[in-house]
């Protein structure tokens, strides 16, 4: 199996690309603010009309103390004096601003063809000083306008009439008229200090001044709402400082990814070519997190593991080999023989005796090499107890007493399988060493097994090769010195040590996990 062929993004690059999108996220979110512009505007439209409803009911007051003549201006409909006579009327900001909904600059003042009524010139002069100071501290153009829309109060210079313009006609109507317009100033190029301009367009509002439900004028401001440029230049130098945050903690990303993650994949990546390619492989420096060490310890692992079979497996060879080599050199000299045409017919039996005995020592020791390499897979985990192998070690051993002890009907941290293997070979051994009798206890506390026999036992000198593949004492009866080796295999797959036990009478196998 091979890996399929296809581009896959490096470890580098994610980080780069991660890296990349974090430096990015403060110019994100000014493009946001920016969509987001029109809070700007409406922000300076609510000033505006908060302004201007002030100034009219001022308007309305000065205009009743003065009047003398009856009222002359348009009548509010009906709807706009259920609006008025409710106790709460707020007006809502709701300017959209765009290139396409902002208006042409404000049309210059028209000579006034009808002079304004004495009420009004009475009271100009006290709303002229009024919007004057409050200019001061609110920036914003102040006109008040007669019911013809006639200039009468002002905080600049403008004079004549303005009831040709659309909302100022819309507000001497009654309603409340909010628009943008593009301003006539002009703008130089400036690199910087164009960031600290405001922008090149200005809310107007237009408010009716209402006395006796009828409209006798109007209040008309205007200003130059902010917006983010002069905002962000107000606000530089925490920027500056924002972006050099980011940029640190962007620096900070990288360097700790490529610590922890970059560099202990690559190190891991050389380690795995390594025992691919069967060499003693690198100590890694380091494996950065939790879940990379343990990738760590399994490669580890899987290389000890793979050099330990290939050197099981070479050491099965050449043991093979030599095992092998004495069988077939008999049964060899045996088939010459037996070809001679004057061999008698004792002989003849004999050197057949010699052939099969010596082919049946050949097909043992190859069963006990398939059990060694099937001892190597044994991997299943069904659980199983002593009282259900006992039965099978029974109809096998049937000249032998077979007991179990301890926790007998707890699971054993073997499979049924490997149990029924690895007990065979025990008990098989006890057999072969004249034992009458063979005990296996389970201690589930301390995970456990111990295989104890009556029988002849193996002398200290040889317990600590007992073990070994093909070592044995019974090399003439056909012994193939495999048993134990296949046991301590199987134990050792399942996780856990197989150990002979010195003593006096019998052998005694420990088991533990």
């Amino acid at each position: 199996m091979t890996v399929p062929d296809k581009w896959r993004p490096s470890l580098a690059l994610l980080i780069a690309c991660v890296v990349g999108l974090l430096l990015a996220l403060p110019f994100l979110a000014l493009v946001a603010a920016r969509t987001t512009s029109n809070q700007f505007v409406r922000e300076t439209e609510a000033n505006l009309h908060a302004q201007a409803a002030i100034y009219a009911t001022s308007f309305a007051q000065a205009y009743e103390a003065a009047a003398t003549a009856p009222l002359e201006g348009v009548r509010l409909s009906a709807a706009q004096r259920e609006r008025l006579a409710q106790d709460w009327h707020p007006i809502e900001a709701r300017l959209a601003v765009s290139n396409s909904t902002i208006l042409p600059p404000r049309p210059a003042p028209m000579a006034a063809t009808t002079p304004a009524a004495d009420a009004y010139v009475q009271i100009a002069k006290s709303l002229s000083d009024l919007a004057k100071q409050a200019q001061k501290t609110t920036l914003v153009g102040f006109l008040a306008l007669d019911e013809n829309g006639t200039i009468i109060a002002r905080s600049g210079t403008d004079a004549g009439n303005l009831g040709h313009i659309g909302e100022v006609r819309r507000a001497l109507n009654g309603d409340v008229v909010s628009v943008a317009r593009w301003r006539t100033e002009e703008y130089r190029n400036h690199s910087v200090r164009s960031l600290s301009r405001d922008t090149r367009f200005r809310v107007y509002v237009a408010h009716p001044v209402v006395v006796s439900d009828h409209v006798i004028g109007a209040i008309y401001l205007s200003r130059t709402p902010s917006n983010l440029n002069k905002y962000l230049f107000q606000q530089r130098h925490t920027f500056i400082w924002l972006a050099v945050g980011v940029l640190v903690a962007a620096s900070l990303i990288g360097v700790f990814m490529w610590r922890f993650l970059t560099r202990p994949v690559l190190q891991l990546q050389r380690q795995a070519q390594d025992i691919a390619a069967g060499k003693s492989e690198a100590q890694v420096s380091g494996y950065g997190v939790k879940e990379l060490a343990g990738l760590g310890q399994s490669l580890i692992d899987m290389g000890a593991t793979l050099r330990k079979n290939a050197a099981a497996l070479q050491t099965y060879t050449k043991h093979a080999t030599h095992e092998l080599k004495s069988p077939v050199t008999s049964i060899m000299g045996a088939a010459e023989l037996l070809e001679a045409p004057d061999i008698q017919d004792a002989r003849r039996t004999a050197l057949a005796a010699t052939v099969k005995a010596e082919a049946t020592r050949m097909d043992r020791l190859l069963d006990r090499m398939r059990e060694m390499a099937r001892g190597q897979n044994l991997l299943e985990t069904t659980p199983t107890d002593l009282k259900a192998v006992l039965p099978v070690l029974r109809t096998k051993f049937d000249d032998l007493h077979l007991e179990i002890g301890g926790d007998i009907d707890q699971p054993l941290p073997v499979s049924h399988e490997a149990a029924i293997i690895c007990f065979g070979h025990l008990v098989e051994n006890a057999a072969e060493h004249e034992a009458s009798t063979v005990r296996i206890t389970f201690d589930a506390a301390t995970s456990t097994i111990q295989v104890q026999d009556d029988g002849t036992g193996i002398s200290p000198a040889n317990i600590s090769k007992a073990a070994e593949p093909f070592f044995t004492t019974k090399r003439e009866s056909g012994g193939t010195g495999m048993g134990l080796a296949i046991c301590a295999e199987i134990i050792a797959q399942q996780g856990g040590r197989l150990d002979i036990l010195p003593c006096e009478d019998g052998t005694v196998i420990k088991m533990s996990f």
